[in-house]
């Protein structure tokens, strides 16, 4: 029998119900709070696609604070005109655009919620798969009066979104890309260390990391830039939010935190704080982002289950001023907790639970109560 090559990722009936619950699950979740569907293009132009790519050219005076660095390559596509298209691998900048064209020019702001794949091509043995599932929440048209607000809104459902999809133990660490740059500046990084520091924790790649940290103390040493340095050799060991405030402190760059030091209470006050806490390393892939970013890791699952930010620039792009925030749920991350749970806990049409009973076999389900 010939073999087809199956490229990309597929789910059985056992792993594509665990998914469609899911993602019926954060959809109820967003929809509670105002957010409608949206369905964003497949396919986008290399424009589009450039907005977010690792060392991407196209993205070199793009205005964007933090430089050309962003998240993977994206997959070529010819069409039948002759143009070259992409494979989104991304969802924030196609609902964006959409809803600067479409949307924004009658109703502001705009709440959107969306699901489905997105393909980023990876490192040789990174383990990271090429084809992930996302649902994700975007907040768009907001003014930069009410941006605490609406970042807290967006975290707000993150949470949320997690604890009803069934995810209990997780953390979500806060951060903002003005503080980085700010702790850069204190160090003197600057050209390609300060580029380089900024992708090495973009990609976590840490061992990179304590290497420019060095290089660059080397370079500085006698300099006025010590305080910042110690500041980067202690930034990925920093425990809690009150030794990473101590450690801004120190630095001299903690009026850069007063937006997050606010955010933090007001999760705190509705009784969310446990949820998140300041992880000043936090750098997310896509470089648009212009404020505040998280990103959120449970037990169970060694990859990320939830990130996001504030992403002002973005809108400018396609001609609109306006400031928006967003958050993206990685489903199979989701899917990897629950099965380290070995349970599931879904509705349709009544109660059903769902057990993971065996390990060594994660799509393989079997149905141990049934109320109707």
């Amino acid at each position: 029998m010939d073999s087809l090559p199956i490229w990309g990722r597929y789910y059985l009936p056992a792993d594509a119900l665990i998914r469609r619950h899911i993602e019926s699950s954060l959809a109820r979740t967003f929809e509670a709070r105002g957010y409608q569907g949206i369905v964003p293009p497949l396919l986008v132009g290399l424009n589009m696609a450039a907005l977010g790519q690792t060392g991407s050219s196209a993205l070199e005076n793009s205005g964007f604070p933090n430089g050309p660095v962003g998240a993977g390559t994206s997959y070529a596509v010819l069409a039948r005109d002759g143009n070259l298209l992409t494979l989104r691998s991304d969802m924030t900048a196609p609902v964006a655009a959409l809803a600067v064209r479409h949307l924004l020019p009658h109703s502001s702001p705009v709440r959107l919620y969306y699901s489905g794949s997105v393909f980023r091509s990876q490192k040789p043995g990174s383990g990271k798969p090429e084809e992930r599932r996302q649902v994700g929440a975007e907040l768009i048209g907001t003014d930069a009066a009410s941006s605490d607000r609406a970042d807290c809104e967006i975290l707000t459902m993150a949470a949320e979104g997690l604890i009803n999809a069934g995810v209990r133990d997780f953390s979500i660490g806060l951060s903002d890309v003005r503080l980085l740059s700010a702790i850069l500046d204190a160090a003197g990084a600057e050209g390609d260390v300060r580029e380089g520091i900024w992708s090495a924790l973009a990609e976590r790649d840490y061992v990179l990391y304590g290497e420019l940290v060095s290089s660059l103390k080397n370079i500085a040493e006698g300099s006025q830039n010590g305080l910042g340095i110690d500041l980067l050799e202690r930034l990925l060991n920093l425990q809690s939010t009150a030794e990473a405030l101590d450690a801004l402190r120190a630095a001299g760059v903690s009026d850069a935190a007063t937006s997050l030091i606010s955010i933090l209470e007001a999760l705190e006050d509705r009784g969310l704080g446990k949820h998140f806490r300041l992880d000043l390393s936090i750098v997310r892939e896509f470089r648009y982002y212009t404020g505040v970013v998280f990103e959120g890791y449970a037990v169970g699952c060694g990859n990320a289950v939830i990130g996001g930010g504030r992403y002002d620039n973005l809108l400018a792009r396609f001609g609109s001023s306006a400031s928006a925030a967003g958050l993206a749920i990685d489903v199979d991350s989701v899917v990897s907790v629950l099965q380290e749970l070995e349970q599931l806990n879904t509705s349709e049409g009544g109660e059903r639970q769902w057990n993971m009973y065996r390990r060594s076999n994660p799509c393989s389900c079997r149905r141990v109560r049934s109320r109707h």
